[in-house]
């Protein structure tokens, strides 16, 4: 009995401890194939950035987007002043180093740098935005 107690707890702390952001972001992507996207973003505790990107022949589809296959891209991030950036996990360094992401509870924001070194947001001032979903 006393086993089974133990076991509940450790497996009820390690589940409470490990919990993923998922934030999620859809739109027209003006390519000649596909005309638009959803994007499921998940980010874990230990700072791995998953991206799965699902392309749409268009706009009707948005809502079965799980049908469709995504491409998925999984990179590591670590904060850098007011910003994160992308790592690459076998060297430790930055890559990506035009683009980098501001992170809330709420939102994810992508901003770019710009001729000049500042970061701006990307998609034309705007910055493009993914909703915190759970």
């Amino acid at each position: 009995m006393k086993k089974l107690t133990l076991f509940l707890l450790i497996s009820f702390f390690s589940n409470a401890q490990h919990s993923e952001k998922l934030y999620f972001g859809r739109g027209h992507n003006y390519s000649t194939v596909y005309s638009y996207f959803v994007t499921e973003i998940s980010i874990s505790d230990d700072s791995i950035f998953t991206r799965f990107d699902y392309k749409l022949p268009n706009i009707k589809e948005w809502k079965n987007y799980k049908k469709y296959k995504p491409t998925k891209e999984t990179l590591r991030i670590s904060k850098k002043g007011n910003f994160y950036i992308f790592i690459d996990s076998t060297n430790n360094t930055e890559i990506f180093e035009m683009h980098c992401l501001k992170i809330s509870e709420k939102k994810i924001v992508y901003y770019s740098r710009d001729p000049n070194g500042n970061m701006e947001k990307e998609n034309l001032g705007k910055g493009f935005t993914f909703k915190r979903k759970k």
